[in-house]
């Protein structure tokens, strides 16, 4: 899965209209996060691999920038009883240095990490 870091600038119906133009084109958003900055609002979300380049081209179109794509990790939290207090504690321990984390779909919590072979390995998947 890979995260989108998105700029959307700051004017009026700029975010229903990503929103809308990322339906329109079918692509499945798995998470994401949005924060308003001075003059702008960041956006994260969570696509397939193979859906970021229609994205770009998505928000290219209604005026938005994509500056980065990363690796992420999705995790079912009902795999871990202790819920997000017990998937935090796993990552750290893990050595993943989590950067981002959001909720996700599905019962599920979205890591960006900064070590991201040590979150899979903590959460014993291959990467």
């Amino acid at each position: 899965m890979k995260d989108i870091t998105i700029i959307i600038p700051d004017r009026g119906g700029a975010v229903p209209e990503v929103w809308e133009a990322l339906q329109g084109a079918d692509i499945a958003i798995a998470a994401a996060v949005s924060f308003s900055r001075e003059r702008h609002r960041v956006v994260h979300i969570v696509v397939d691999d193979d859906a970021v380049e229609v994205a770009g081209g998505v928000l290219a179109a209604t005026g938005c920038l994509m500056v980065d794509t990363r690796d992420v990790l999705l995790v079912d939290l009902g795999d871990y009883p202790g819920g997000l207090a017990e998937v935090t504690r796993i990552a750290y321990d893990g050595g993943a240095g989590v950067y981002l984390l959001s909720l996700a779909t599905n019962n599920r919590v979205m890591l960006g990490a900064a070590n991201l072979d040590a979150a899979q390995r903590a959460f014993g998947r291959t990467g």
